[in-house]
């Protein structure tokens, strides 16, 4: 973030929030400034939004298990391109399907494709969005961000995706974060999973 020119970042936290805010403080050892805002329960990925102090431009929001090196300057550029609401980083994946798909209508078959790889765009947990779309984030109530898009959506507003070529993984998963420890040389682990 610090290197797309972002020096002022918010942090939400709940669970566990001692380990963040010890391990990162006030941002000043990394050189940007970091405040945090806590969530008594948790609201979800949009409701934690209506806590956070708002600037007039748009807002970067990204989930904490998201490792990236999403060029930041060409999404928000994107986002402001495309006059959007919101804009999502999506990530296309390939899931292939080991057995034939059969096609039919009814009881009769009408084809089959023999072991299919379906291909779709998957929200990557990096999102734009708009002072509007942030003001339409109801105070103090849970929420999540597929919530607010097709809430935006079902508005007539506009949701634009932005498609993640560059490195991606999310790290919800303990196997997925040894992944990014291994592909970074690093080995570091807690002990405290």
């Amino acid at each position: 973030l610090k290197a797309a020119g972002i020096n002022s970042i918010s942090v939400t936290t709940h669970y566990k929030k001692e380990l963040i805010t010890d391990y990162f403080k006030d941002g000043s050892d990394f050189g940007i400034a970091i405040s945090y805002v806590e969530e008594s329960e948790p609201l979800g990925t949009a409701g934690a939004l209506s806590l956070v102090k708002h600037s007039d431009g748009p807002l970067l929001v990204i989930n904490g298990d998201i490792v990236t090196q999403i060029n930041f300057g060409a999404f928000l550029a994107f986002h402001e391109e495309n006059q959007a609401f919101v804009t999502v980083g999506v990530r296309q994946i390939e899931t292939p399907i080991p057995f034939g798909v059969v096609e039919s209508k009814g009881v009769d078959i009408t084809g089959i494709t023999e072991k299919p790889v379906l291909s779709h765009f998957i929200n990557a947990g990096v999102y734009v969005l708009s002072p509007e779309a942030i003001a339409l984030i109801p105070k103090g109530q849970s929420s999540d961000m597929p919530d607010l898009i097709n809430n935006l959506v079902s508005a007539g507003k506009r949701v634009v995706g932005f498609p993640i070529t560059e490195y991606w993984l999310d790290i919800g998963q303990i196997e997925d974060y040894r992944k990014v420890q291994e592909e970074r040389g690093g080995t570091e682990e807690r002990s405290d999973e």
